[in-house]
């Protein structure tokens, strides 16, 4: 299995010995890391490295033999936290769940929240953000009307909420989707680009 953006990747070995102190704690407490969309080497895999606060992350690559499991978001989507889950992106993504179901296309959650249900760490505060991934083949009419209706879900979650739509191209937000731009920013593996609209929606 090639590990995708937003993968939570389980190490077997440590991180590159130029990492800051506070990164080789973390891995050490937590030794899982986030894959990054972005390029690598042969052989290799860019990652990135959640410390305990919003400013510490750390971007590097590992080898993919460094990598002992794979957890995918959308296998997190009905993972429930065995504690009590009294921050507003944990209430947030338990009334979400069944729109995001609804949909009938793969989700997942990423972020705090993802890293959290995965690793069993407390990473998500009373400010953090419900990150969302669906994944979508293709941006057809009947699928662009799905999302008008899910923003609308979304939109009075107990939590502000980040959904990422991961297409072949990259991966745009729900928000802009649904706002009718003719430019949209597409993050892509060599870095944020504004694309047509009507070129990604065809």
């Amino acid at each position: 299995m090639t590990p995708r953006p937003h993968d939570l990747l389980k190490l077997g070995t440590g991180i590159d010995a130029g990492a800051p102190a506070w990164a080789h704690t973390a891995v050490a407490r937590t030794p899982w890391v986030v894959v990054r969309r972005a390029t690598a080497p042969p052989g290799q895999v860019a990652v990135g490295v959640r410390g305990q606060t919003r400013s510490q992350r750390h971007a590097t690559t590992i080898p993919i033999e460094a990598v002992g499991q794979i957890v995918t978001p959308e296998s997190l989507s009905d993972v429930r936290l065995a504690g009590p889950c009294d921050r507003p992106a944990l209430r947030a993504l338990a009334a979400v769940r069944p729109h995001l179901d609804g949909t009938g296309l793969a989700w997942g959650p990423t972020g705090g929240v993802g890293f959290q249900l995965c690793t069993g760490s407390h990473s998500v505060t009373e400010d953090s953000d419900l990150d969302i991934v669906m994944r979508v083949s293709r941006l057809t009419p009947a699928v662009l009307q799905c999302f008008s209706r899910l923003h609308a879900e979304l939109s009075s979650a107990p939590a502000r909420i980040d959904c990422q739509l991961d297409t072949a191209a990259g991966a745009v937000s729900l928000t802009e989707i649904v706002s009718r731009a003719t430019q949209l920013l597409l993050k892509g593996v060599d870095g944020p680009r504004l694309v047509a609209a009507e070129d990604l929606l065809r």
